[in-house]
């Protein structure tokens, strides 16, 4: 598959010298010593060690062999499966005091090779600019905030500011302005724009703002020196209030079925003052039927009484909301839909996905598995009857924050809120196992595989997490044994890895993942992965970048790149490029667009900030959310060929992948390449084009 032709990641061998550089070195005597070149300066929380062939890891008393030598630095070990251990430190250490203790290790006979474990965090916010002792400006005075709602954009708010230069500068030049909006959920000022660097005094809002809430604004300026050496901030001006409308949402009809009574009531979901646009909103059912004429009834509340129908007859019924900046209409009566499912246009849109086609042959199998290793889960009635047992493999406690020693057999995510700032729980693993199998029931959203099964496996936490939980992770989800864990019952067929680096790094052969995935491969088990959310080179963000596996990019609604997604780089050898395998929906941010779900994926959530509270759905953006796409598409393929190999899988895919829009970057820069073996492959800055589920299942049927 395409990963394959990712350049090998670079590998260094450490030592210390008596004055403390670094040095590559190599002995075919001792143990190897092993790190990621990027991860140089990141925290080490332990090491991986592999031990000779013939050498048994424990000794009679159980204790790994050889960690004596690290004295009391060690506080736990495990198996990670494959013949790797790890082995934790009581504390995270710098790289040179991490090695200085592997070499302690590599005199050890036994002990093939050691692998530095880091910690692969977040990376913290960019510091606030040191302020000088120039004298900040005066206030700036007059901030109003005025509706600036446009009917072309009416599900959209806007807020335009004005406001007026600070009467003094006390010294400095005016440099341009910081401007504040109230979080009501945290209770705190958020700052919306650190500096203009314009002397403009207005600013237009809009994609900070909630319908049907009072939203608050303040304003500070910001001087600098002539030499643009020193800064200064000035106090803020006073508030700006105002509540933000929009036309109303499209009403979420509940009714299933057509409507084929002489005298039926349409009912739909409730709209919250958010969904009414924050106006008084009415509505107008409407039901109509070839060679009938149109009946309707209008109400205020969330039901209606239709009378005069013809009995027997088939009517589709539409209901539109309206206030006074517009009307939204529901889609039209399904019998075989969620409520949802016109928000979910990365399944049937143009540049979707188009699922249909392929649910007609298969929505899935049950003994299909799809392991998604994430944050863990929550409980959601669109998910609990799929999911199996998962496990948790997070060693550290404080990043578990589970409040259970080690590792544990419960796969719950207990939220990754920040303690240090106002970031909420993400949920996000529960985010993905929705895309992938949310079950078809009659509530919420459907999953592209919507009767396969998810197993939770948990290796992300508060602070990220660690390669080794990682390695274990897809080593129990493929069935290998680990010590101290039950042997995986529910072995997967396809793996989700909605995980990337931000800054650059590597996957180096003798990694624990790459190992890992490796072994997956052997075992014909196909691993996807998520290209990465920061715009830049695909093979420099890991897991992705790792080889054997399928890296995807993320589209948005309109058939192009997502404006994150990691994009494939060139490769001069063969002038085309390489990086991402393939792409499919992951959304994007359209300013001024009023699309389903924004323009984003909707999936099931959590809707608790610091504690788990009940289940809901919300649309996010990112190369998280075409991943599991991607491995939902994979399982419909493996329910009806549950022998498919993995290369096969993947040519499938491959050749069946829809074009991006004309024009777009991606379809610009599509090019056909021989490989050695002379066959023609087509990639480009995007892959080779936008998964189409029911192509491929199509292909599939008319394989031998």
């Amino acid at each position: 598959m395409a990963a394959l032709w990712r350049a090998v990641a670079l590998v260094v061998i450490l030592a210390v010298t008596a004055t403390g550089s670094l040095l590559v070195l190599a002995s075919p005597s001792r143990a190897e010593i092993l790190s990621e070149q990027s991860y140089l300066g990141k925290p080490v929380v332990g090491l991986v060690i592999e031990y000779q062939d013939y050498v048994s890891a424990k000794d009679i008393y159980g204790n790994l062999v050889g960690v004596e030598a690290l004295g009391s630095a060690v506080s736990t070990t495990a198996d990670l499966g494959l013949g790797m251990w790890s082995v934790r430190f009581n504390k995270p250490l710098s790289e040179e005091s991490a090695t200085d203790l592997a070499i302690r290790l590599r005199k050890d006979p036994r002990i093939k090779k050691i692998y530095l474990d880091h910690l692969l965090t977040k990376p913290s916010a960019l510091p606030s600019p040191i302020l000088s002792n120039l004298k900040p400006s005066s206030a700036p005075s007059g901030l109003k905030a005025a509706d600036a709602w446009s009917a072309s954009s009416p599900l959209s708010p806007k807020v335009r500011l004005t406001w007026s230069a600070p009467a003094r500068l006390n010294g400095g030049l005016l440099w341009g302005y910081r401007v504040s909006q109230y979080d009501s959920a945290t209770k705190t000022w958020k700052v919306l724009l650190t500096n203009s660097k314009s002397k403009t005094t207005a600013a237009t809002i809009s994609k900070t703002l909630t319908v049907a809430e009072t939203s608050k604004f303040k304003v500070a300026a910001v001087t600098k020196t002539s030499s643009g050496k020193f800064m200064a901030v000035s106090a803020y001006s006073s508030i700006a209030s105002i509540k933000v409308t929009a036309a109303p949402r499209a009403p979420m009809l509940q009714s299933s079925g057509q409507i084929t009574s002489a005298n039926p009531i349409v009912s739909w979901l409730s709209q919250t003052s958010f969904q009414k646009g924050g106006l008084t909103t009415s509505y107008l059912v409407t039901a109509t039927a070839t060679g009938r004429p149109s009946l309707t009834c209008s109400t205020s509340s969330n039901s209606c009484s239709l009378s005069g129908l013809q009995a027997q007859t088939k009517y589709t019924v539409v209901v539109t909301a309206t206030n006074a900046k517009g009307s939204s209409s529901s889609n039209p009566v399904s019998e075989t839909v969620d409520p949802l499912y016109s928000e979910q246009w990365y399944l049937t849109s143009e540049y979707g996905i188009n699922i249909e086609p392929a649910w007609k042959i298969t929505k899935g199998n049950p003994s299909v598995v799809v392991a998604v290793l994430d944050t863990g889960i929550t409980a959601h009635p669109d998910l609990d009857e799929n999911v199996v047992a998962g496990y948790d493999f997070i060693l550290s406690e404080s990043n578990s924050r589970d409040f259970q020693p080690g590792r544990d057999a419960d796969p719950t995510d207990p939220g990754d809120y920040s303690t240090s700032g106002s970031e909420a729980s993400s949920w996000h693993g529960t985010h993905v196992a929705g895309i992938v199998a949310a079950s078809g029931n009659s509530i919420g959203i459907t999953g592209v595989a919507p009767l396969v099964s998810i197993s939770p496996i948990r290796v992300l936490g508060v602070n990220g997490g660690t390669e080794s939980d990682i390695a274990a992770g897809i080593n129990w989800a493929i069935g290998v044994p680990i010590s101290g864990v039950p042997l995986n019952r529910n072995v997967a067929k396809v793996i989700n890895l909605s995980i990337g680096s931000e800054v650059f790094s590597t996957c180096g052969k003798s990694s624990p993942t790459q190992v890992a995935i490796d072994a997956s491969k052997q075992r014909n088990i196909t691993i996807v992965t998520s290209a990465g959310n920061d715009d830049k080179n695909a093979r420099e963000s890991y897991p992705g970048n790792c080889s054997g596996n399928i890296t995807i990019g993320a589209t948005g609604y309109f058939g192009d790149r997502a404006s994150y997604s990691n994009h494939s780089a060139w490769d001069p050898r063969y002038e085309a490029y390489f990086g991402v395998d393939i792409s499919a929906p992951g959304g994007d941010l359209y300013e001024d667009e009023d699309l389903p779900a924004g323009g984003g994926i909707i999936s099931t959530l959590n809707d608790g900030e610091r504690t788990i509270g009940d289940p809901t759905y919300a649309s996010e953006v990112g190369t998280s959310m075409a991943s599991p796409i991607a491995a939902g598409v994979l399982a419909l393929m493996y329910s009806i060929r549950p022998n498919l190999t993995e290369d096969e899988a993947w040519e499938i895919l491959r050749t069946t992948a829809k074009p991006f829009a004309p024009g777009s970057t991606c379809d610009d820069l599509l090019a056909t390449v021989i490989l050695t073996d002379g066959s023609e492959y087509e990639t480009g800055y995007c892959g080779a084009g936008i998964i189409d589920a029911g192509a491929a299942l199509e292909a599939l049927l008319s394989l031998n």
